[in-house]
């Protein structure tokens, strides 16, 4: 985890370059690696889940609420200012209660800094959407990719066991003991950059560190997110895959937000 104000630093950021990115491109712009979005959908997901988000911390509630029903601002300008007020009111909500304030959440940590490092990471990976739709080469700090790394393992975690009551995108990593090893290549990395990964029957469980595994997947962080979040092809060269590679691409095939 990083410090709390350096989560509320990047998810400024973020959102302020995801917010131009949507007023130099059109709202009809598709989005690759989103299938059937374009860039008006893209924002429109990102900039209702900062609403929802804000809504449950504010309120500290102890239980989920609908989505709200939002319509998009049309113009480039009006629809990248309606992003980052939606940036602003999570952060807002987030400084108000505080952190720590126990809020509803889908995952483990009920807290309303959840949140805040949810969403920079949800809003991480849709900025490399649009950027690669604008043929963009996008960039990330090392730690920070690793920290997403970390997040969405944590997603795995959280939405891979058969006691959800219903299918997720990732119910099929659930598995018979199977293990997987990730590993940061970045130099500038401390003890976090290595985590092991269980495939058992109640679903995935993950700690950081190396341990024997069955397949291990090398890379940089950066480009570790991007395949863990399927924005890279499962072959990429920047990544080295040895071992297992069934295993490996069973993974990939199963976990998709």
């Amino acid at each position: 985890m990083l410090e709390a104000d350096r989560y509320f630093l990047e998810f400024e950021h973020e959102t302020a370059v995801l917010a131009g990115l949507a007023r130099d491109a059109g709202g009809d712009r598709p989005i690759p690696t989103c299938p059937g979005w374009t860039m008006e959908q893209l924002v429109g997901h990102v900039g209702r889940g900062h609403r929802w988000a804000a809504e449950i911390i504010r309120r500290r509630l102890p239980a989920p609420i609908p989505m709200p029903e939002v319509v998009v601002p049309a113009g480039p300008d009006a629809r990248g200012e309606w992003l980052v007020e939606g940036g602003r009111l999570l952060a807002d909500a987030v400084r108000a209660v505080g952190p720590e304030q126990p809020v509803w959440t889908w995952q483990k940590d009920r807290s309303a800094g959840f949140w805040l490092r949810r969403m920079l990471h949800d809003e991480v990976i849709h900025r490399f959407d649009a950027e690669l739709a604008l043929g963009i080469e996008g960039e990330l700090a090392a730690d920070l990719a690793a920290d997403g790394v970390s997040d969405v393992l944590d997603t795995a975690a959280a939405l891979s066991g058969p006691d959800l009551g219903v299918p997720s995108a990732f119910t099929g990593l659930a598995g018979d003991g199977e293990s997987l090893l990730f590993v940061a290549t970045d130099d500038d990395l401390g003890p976090g950059r290595e985590w092991s990964v269980t495939r058992g029957p109640a679903g995935v469980t993950w700690r950081y560190g190396r341990h024997e595994a069955q397949v291990t997947v090398r890379g940089p962080a950066l480009q570790l997110l991007l395949l863990l979040n399927r924005r890279l092809p499962a072959g990429t060269a920047d990544v080295e895959i040895a071992g297992d590679q069934e295993l490996f691409a069973h993974w990939w095939s199963n976990s998709r937000f």
